[in-house]
């Protein structure tokens, strides 16, 4: 009887279906942008119609299903129940397939809905403040529609509209809270034009205006500051190149990516939560131990197979172009921005306005040069370098080891790049080519002060950094480089070796 119970029950089993394995969809909900849209309800169903679930996107626009296994299923987004701002295109309302299992996260973009926005808020000193109820009315060039927003706590406002088109968005002046006005000089009236899927912002100033209005003398002040700034980090940048030239003869079109990756690397443990004064003493170590990676893994061996410095330096162009685009593939093309002293008030001294972290860089990279020119003019292993590049084979000869020489100015040269990355993406954003868009300039102060010179990277900086700037108040900004690259011409048809340039030391 037992043996014919467990043949009944096996036999039972092998006639049941088996359960198919569960399998997980999961898919992204964004805007024609790519960006992320959240609190979107999904309608998830199986092709047969014997499973229907629903699921909302979280904050990243991300929705997760779990269905009774393989086969094909569609998600639908109801045009009727999205978030303001966006509207669902014919094919999400129509549902979009797909077939588990699959690696893949199903994707649903959504159109933005045309819309004009703006925030309000009123200067009062150096203070701007939001104002709430303020009446921003929004009407169609044929009058088909005229909608009023009021500004909220945050002094924000949006006004969706029914399709692109000319509107006129003006502020209801007759009905201001009191204190409030529209700032002198500026129309409270504007005509815009709106194509399909655009969301545009419009601005009222508001309050008192405190701009300064500086005069050619004043202008010329704060650009000769700005341009001492910018020379100077520059310089910073040049130290390395120029040292690195001096004792090795390589001329490096590498040194640009070396700025990037300290900019980039502050940036990235900046971004991940550790304060940017630690981040940049990390991005520092880091590119000094990347160029002295470089010379002990690739210059080092390749000068003793006797590679000329043609051929190294068309490897430095190859090492460019190869860090710069592996940059530009791991943090992407945007601009990037440091959490810590991004915003900051500037200090006024008379015409002249800078911010703090303006200051500090400037003090900064100051005192480094200063000290750095001293080390190579005075120290032992300054000496060392000058001495190597005056003649490696009689420098060897006289007990100094050259190979130990040219790993220091490796690491010295990759710590400089580095802390000059930290400090112009703290000024300029940070991207992955601005090492590159500045190398010719890098070029042009070490030339102009003098191949393989300390303080004439300074000084050739400097002038360079002057004249970009400066240039600026006679031609437009977008060629500002022209007049640095001009002067260096001139200075050169008159001294051919720089500024501080010497035919027979470095230092």
């Amino acid at each position: 009887m037992l043996l014919g119970a467990m043949a009944l029950v096996a036999g039972i089993a092998t006639t049941l279906p088996a359960h198919a394995a569960e399998e997980t969809l999961t898919g992204s909900v964004v805007n024609i942008n790519g960006a992320a849209v959240p609190e979107v309800p999904v309608a998830v169903t199986s092709e047969d119609g014997s499973f229907s679930t629903e699921a909302v996107t979280d904050a990243q626009g991300i929705f997760t299903v779990t269905t009774p296994g393989p086969g094909t299923y569609v998600a639908t987004v109801d045009p009727d129940n999205v978030p303001p701002g966006v509207m669902v295109p014919e094919r999400a309302s129509e549902g979009i397939s797909v077939t588990l299992p699959t690696e893949s996260i199903l994707e649903i973009q959504l159109r933005l809905t045309e819309a004009i926005s703006g925030t309000i808020l009123n200067q009062v000193g150096d203070a701007k403040d939001p104002v709430a109820g303020v009446p921003i009315v929004v009407e169609s060039s044929d009058g088909s529609f005229n909608e009023t927003a009021t500004s909220d706590e945050e002094g924000e406002w949006t006004v969706f509209l029914p399709g692109p088109g000319q509107y006129k968005v003006y502020v209801d002046t007759e009905n201001l809270p009191e204190g409030v006005f529209v700032r002198e000089g500026y129309s409270s009236e504007v005509n815009v034009a709106i194509n399909s899927g655009v969301q545009r912002t419009v601005l009222f100033p508001m309050g008192e205006d405190n701009r300064r209005v500086l005069g050619t003398f004043d202008k010329a002040l704060q650009l000769t500051v700005e341009g001492i700034r910018f020379g100077l980090l520059l310089a910073l940048a040049a130290l390395g190149l120029s040292l690195i030239f001096g004792t090795t003869g390589l001329v490096n079109f590498a040194h640009g990516e070396m700025i990037t990756i300290g900019a980039v690397v502050a940036w990235s443990l900046n971004v991940a939560g550790l304060h940017l004064l630690l981040a940049a003493v990390v991005a520092v170590i880091a590119c000094a131990l990347l160029g002295g990676a470089q010379e002990v893994g690739l210059w080092k061996p390749l000068r003793r197979r006797k590679t000329g410095l043609i051929s190294m330096m068309i490897i430095t162009i190859g090492m460019s172009i190869f860090l710069r685009f592996a940059i530009q593939f791991l943090i992407g093309g945007e601009n990037k921005t440091y959490k810590n002293y991004v915003v900051q008030e500037g200090i006024n001294f008379g015409p002249v306005s800078l911010a703090p972290r303006d200051l500090w860089s400037m003090a900064l990279a100051l005192i480094i040069l200063v000290l750095a020119g001293l080390f190579v003019v005075r120290s032992r292993m300054g000496k060392a370098m000058r001495a190597v590049s005056d003649n490696p084979a009689l420098a060897s000869a006289s007990g100094i080891d050259v190979n130990r020489v040219i790993l220091f100015v490796w690491v010295f040269g990759g710590a400089m790049a580095g802390l000059a990355g930290v400090l112009l993406g703290l000024s300029q954003q940070v991207k992955f080519e601005m090492g590159f868009n500045l190398l010719l300039l890098i070029f042009a102060g070490v030339i102009l002060g003098g191949l393989g010179t300390a303080f004439g990277a300074l000084v050739g900086s400097l002038v360079v950094g002057l004249f970009v700037t400066l240039s600026t108040l006679w031609i437009p900004p977008e060629l500002k480089y022209i007049p640095a690259f001009a002067v260096l011409i001139l200075i050169l048809l008159v001294r051919p070796q720089g500024i501080l340039g010497r035919s027979e030391r470095v230092g």
